[in-house]
């Protein structure tokens, strides 16, 4: 039921023409994350364990520009990242450009997301292959190389997957140097340099960041490690409840916030409502919204969410200082009622 209704917002959004874009693609990405799990056999047997305690692997297909979970796994831990992300691409909507980190490269996916004429941008490891190495070393902002299947695991997994081994995928590499001097390098099937100039793809990738800042507000202000049941099938019905509860509320933040930078004009910075408080006052209202649906109460809700609001100052940068030995929580991130 939660999977139906996040797929009917979600269409609901593309009839309205409510998509935010970057180009013209819509800008996803792909992550997973290990979830804890309730102390009960039964989940340690379905998912597995880490450190002697179950924990299963959820993952992602991440909307950065709207901030909407678009599918969501939750699997047992021996279902590597690559698979999951595999899974996600069948539910990957057209003209998308889809953001990986460096835990993700693998000739097979290469060839896959080619099959299926998916754009992509990939941060590579600096040792991935020879290819990687020699552009690293000629100091080059960009240049187009050719990947292909070298070793016998690697032609393997094209077969299992059902792509062609001897394929040989055509990438553009560019080189991204970071203020602290660490240089990555970002592979992409946008080979057109004209109208994907090499300067944009430092933000561009930085952008998949709204992917790992969901997570810590999937298990931080969401609460998502604190089941509600201690069976397979309670635990995946949380987690669904979970992103149809925060794509609903960061929808609703979304569209109110033209009136609020109406309202907030006169302030020095630029306000948004606050995703805490938004959630928390949701909760109280999302059955009944379903149940009884009415202007009135929507209305009342949406003023509740334009009163609590929090500063956006972009572009902020702190070293970290705990305080504290790290625990499961992030120290500073309130949870919701």
């Amino acid at each position: 039921m939660f999977e139906a209704l996040n797929q009917a917002l979600q269409q609901q959004l593309d009839a309205l023409g409510l998509r935010r874009t970057w180009r013209g693609l819509r800008l996803l990405a792909i992550d997973g994350s290990a979830v804890h799990l309730p102390l009960e056999p039964g989940l340690e047997r379905f998912f597995g364990q880490h450190h002697e305690l179950p924990m299963a692997r959820l993952s992602m297909l991440y909307d950065v520009l709207n901030e909407q979970a678009l599918h969501s796994l939750l699997v047992p831990l021996d279902v590597g990242e690559r698979g999951c992300a595999q899974l996600h691409l069948d539910q990957a909507p057209p003209h998308s450009l889809i953001l990986f980190d460096r835990g993700y490269p693998a000739q097979w996916l290469f060839a896959l997301l080619q099959q299926q004429a998916c754009q992509f941008v990939m941060r590579l490891p600096t040792g991935y292959n020879p290819e990687v190495e020699a552009f690293l070393q000629s100091g080059q902002a960009e240049r187009d190389v050719t990947f292909q299947a070298r070793h016998w695991d690697s032609r393997l997994a094209c077969d299992e997957v059902g792509v062609d081994a001897k394929a040989r995928i055509r990438l553009r590499l560019v080189r991204v140097e970071l203020p602290t001097g660490e240089v990555e390098v970002l592979a992409t099937s946008l080979l057109d340099a004209d109208c994907f100039p090499a300067t944009e793809f430092k933000d561009l990738y930085h952008r998949r960041w709204g992917i790992e800042t969901d997570y810590r507000r999937q298990k931080q202000t969401l609460r998502l490690e604190n089941f509600s049941g201690r069976t397979v099938t309670a635990v995946k019905q949380d987690v669904l409840a979970t992103q149809l509860l925060r794509n609903l509320a960061l929808l609703m933040m979304h569209l109110e916030q033209p009136r609020i930078d109406r309202e907030q004009a006169h302030r020095k910075l630029r306000w948004r409502a606050n995703v805490t408080q938004g959630v928390s006052r949701l909760k109280d209202t999302l059955v009944q919204l379903f149940v009884r649906p009415g202007i009135d109460l929507m209305a009342a809700l949406l003023a509740l969410l334009r009163r609590g609001l929090s500063a956006i100052r972009p572009g902020r940068r702190f070293p970290r200082k705990r305080r504290r030995q790290a625990t499961r929580g992030c120290e500073g991130y309130k949870r919701t009622r």
